[in-house]
């Protein structure tokens, strides 16, 4: 039976304990103007009503949360992420608390993947930016080991896994990227070079490399471009396991190099060689830093473009 997600059920008592008065004064004897009446009668403001007009309380949402985190159920527990997302946004800041995204931000640990992905989307924007920074770093960190932790596995259930967490490790490098910091790029790039070469029945560079390079070429400084120029030597082997990884990260800066008005090169056995060749070109151009973040992104990123890794959940890669 479908969990009836957490925000419906508290409008739904909300809505509930704002009736009951008016459900009640329908039998009693109207109250003397300005004095109240028997509970439930009119004669003054309903109960409720200054609630209704200040919103929720983050407190109070935080605490339901707590409570609905516990849950056995997967779904429950996405579903108390999304209700604690959408209404902290009525919330007079926005959700944008350090309480609030901290609370969010815990359901990045949570041992299923549904609910990881719940806290991605609502914490993709307008959240606290020094809870959030750290907490997306580490968190795509955390799907890449369980990635590689399960790759090699041929159980159904490793499979779908890893394709599963496949699209969120893009989707968690997504969303720090749109937090435009240096500190975002720093933990992409670290991220990026913790990649380890393709081999037989581990193909884990192939999924992921196009994702974090996405987002590091999103950033645009010199050091995000950088960074997916240098990892491009790690796939210089010329054998059957590098080559997917290679031509996938040549896809993406090609794509990058393209939209900027720098033509890239060819792909050959030497594209290493030649994208350090434009790198030592063009790498002036780039921005050396973009600084510290003080205020969070007012909208999420922008929706992919023709050609990105997105259109492909496995990120480049077969399905297993």
């Amino acid at each position: 039976m479908p969990v009836p997600r957490l925000s419906v059920v508290v409008s739904s008592l909300a809505l509930v304990v704002m009736l009951l008065p008016a459900a009640g004064a329908q039998d009693g004897k109207p109250g003397k103007p300005g004095e109240p009446g028997k509970p439930g009668e009119p004669g003054k403001e309903a109960p409720g009503a200054a609630a209704e007009e200040k919103g929720p309380d983050e407190k109070d949402l935080v605490h339901d949360y707590d409570k609905a985190m516990k849950a056995k159920e997967a779904a429950a527990r996405a579903a108390a992420v999304t209700a604690l997302g959408d209404l902290s946004r009525e919330l007079a800041d926005k959700g944008v608390s350090r309480y609030v995204t901290k609370a969010l931000a815990k359901a990045l640990e949570d041992e299923d993947l549904e609910v990881q992905s719940a806290a991605v989307a609502h914490l993709t924007w307008g959240r606290d930016v020094e809870t959030t920074i750290p907490a997306l770093g580490a968190h795509a960190e955390s799907v890449r080991e369980g990635i590689e932790k399960k790759i090699t596995r041929p159980d159904e259930e490793s499979k779908t896994y890893v394709n599963r967490a496949t699209r969120l490790y893009g989707d968690s490098c997504k969303a720090l990227a749109n937090y435009r910091d240096d500190r975002s790029v720093d933990l992409l790039a670290a991220n990026m070079g913790k990649l380890k070469p393709n081999t037989d029945g581990n193909d884990t560079s192939t999924r992921l490399v196009g994702r974090v390079a996405q987002a590091l070429l999103s950033l645009g400084t010199a050091r995000a471009v950088e960074a997916c120029v240098r990892q491009t030597q790690l796939y210089t082997q010329n054998d059957s396991f590098q080559e997917p990884a290679a031509k996938e990260l040549h896809r993406v800066l090609a794509i990058f190099a393209t939209r900027i008005g720098k033509a890239p090169p060819d792909f050959t056995d030497n594209f290493y060689v030649d994208w350090d060749n434009w790198f030592e070109e063009h790498g002036e151009a780039f921005p050396k830093k973009l600084g510290k973040l003080k205020e969070p992104p007012t909208a999420p990123p922008e929706a992919d473009t023709p050609g990105s890794m997105d259109e492909q959940d496995d990120g480049g890669a077969a399905p297993r």
